[in-house]
């Protein structure tokens, strides 16, 4: 078993690791890159088996669940009290198994993991039906997740984690669904997310250049942009673009320190969804209809949870300030000075718009407020977008260049279409961003390409 041998050297060495870095034989950037060779190799080799044999678990799991459920009116309570818990004493069974036979195979760990989750919503499931116990289905959903979270830790599964978060999206959308019409507090989604929080971090501390490490900030970062944004509609703080700034350039930032890539090399996951939904949420904000929203943040008729609520928006627009600060203190920063001040400009705008009812004496009207505040937003993506464009070039990057090309196009489509501009002022607008694009992509060939 060769390959075998291969995976227990490869898990060998990088236990080493730490003890050569400590001694000075080996720097740590050389450390990292044995890492990322390695990590490369086992990925390669491991994650289509984890894929496929989670997949056929989950299909014999569904099979047997069909085959019960064809008899299931003639068996008696208890005999359906026995198949109810059968799969889960199954599944603990072999979670024993894998963690005293096979705890370093990351392909059983992943499957039992999945096995076992499965098994605890059968039995919740077919307990409630068999005894008839009233519930709604979000009740359902937070047993399920808080009865699955040791699962994760126990098996250290990755596959189980990005479940487990799924999950905790499925639960707000039980209390919280334009579709349905439910509004119900959905606050305590931070809560449950905070749970899988520590199984990250430990992730990252084992090995942060891993592919299950990106996975999960990316999945969690994902996650806590669809609970701000039910959030900052429960709160009702008027606040929500603040929070969105603040939640994005946080992922950017972190996304360069924690997970810094060699000079020249294409950004991490995560900042890179950081990056890209800075430029879409600038151009959303670029419009004026965006400030059309609350102008004041009243205390009066607030209940805690809202004021929870208000608080946890506040709080990533604190982070990316506070992460910032530190690097650009230091003098050690590597980000784009441009997209991290989103989250202060942001701000400003916000405050031009409050300025309408807060500040009467100035003899501000409302329509100039929010121009005001589309107008600085307009001159910020702009700004944004040529240093982005200019960033590009200098680290010969085509994807970087053409994606702050591509938000002064987005940018500039969206003022002609926004705008009374004649056919002929828009026509040549048009050539001008689509020239620019062409000389920027024939610069950074000629740089990329030797003579």
């Amino acid at each position: 078993m060769p390959g075998t041998t291969n995976r227990r050297a490869v898990r060998w060495l990088r236990g080493q690791l730490p003890e050569l870095v400590a001694a000075g034989v080996i720097s740590s950037d050389n450390a990292k890159a044995i890492n990322r060779h390695y990590g490369d190799v086992e990925s390669h080799t491991n994650f289509g088996f984890v894929i496929l044999a989670t997949i056929g678990a989950a299909l014999v799991g569904a099979g047997i669940i069909l085959l019960i459920a064809h008899n299931w009116d003639d068996l008696s309570r208890a005999a359906r009290t026995v198949i109810a818990f059968l799969p889960l004493l199954i599944a603990q069974a072999l979670v024993v198994f894998v963690l005293m036979r096979r705890n370093e195979s990351r392909a059983w760990r992943e499957v039992v993991a999945i096995f076992d989750v499965a098994a605890v919503a059968t039995a919740i499931s077919l307990i409630s039906q068999t005894y008839q116990i009233r519930g709604s289905f979000d009740d359902f959903m937070r047993t399920w997740l808080l009865l699955s979270i040791p699962i994760v830790y126990l098996l250290r599964t990755t596959l189980g984690a990005v479940v487990y978060i799924i999950g905790t999206l499925v639960w707000l959308d039980t209390r919280w669904s334009f579709i349905v019409g439910r509004t119900d507090n959905p606050m305590l989604f931070w809560g449950l997310l905070l749970l899988v929080v520590p199984y990250f971090w430990i992730s990252f501390r084992r090995n942060r250049d891993s592919r299950e490490t990106a996975t999960l900030a990316v999945v969690l970062t994902v996650a806590a942009i669809f609970g701000l944004g039910t959030t900052a509609d429960f709160a009702k703080s008027g606040v929500g673009c603040v929070a969105f700034a603040g939640l994005l350039t946080t992922a950017y930032l972190a996304g360069m320190k924690f997970f810094s890539q060699p000079e020249g090399e294409r950004l991490h996951s995560l900042a890179l969804l950081g990056g890209v939904g800075i430029g879409i949420t600038a151009i959303v904000l670029s419009f004026e209809s965006a400030w059309h929203m609350s102008r004041t943040l009243s205390w009066s008729g607030r209940n805690g949870a809202q004021n929870l609520g208000l608080a946890i928006e506040l709080l990533f627009p604190i982070a990316a300030i506070v992460l910032a600060g530190w690097d650009l203190f230091r003098k050690q920063w590597r980000f784009s000075l441009s997209a991290t001040a989103f989250p202060i400009v942001t701000v400003i705008a916000w405050g031009m718009v409050n300025l309408c009812e807060s500040a009467p004496e100035f003899g501000w009207q409302s329509n100039r407020c929010t121009f005001a505040a589309a107008t600085l937003m307009n001159c910020y993506t702009l700004l944004l977008g040529v240093d982005i464009l200019a960033r590009g070039i200098r680290s010969s990057s085509i994807a970087r260049a053409n994606f702050g090309m591509l938000l002064i196009a987005v940018l500039a489509v969206s003022r002609f279409f926004d705008s009374d501009l004649s056919f002929l002022a828009r026509g040549l607008g048009f050539i001008v961003v689509g020239a620019g694009f062409l000389f920027a992509n024939i610069l950074l060939f000629k740089k990329r390409v030797p003579a």
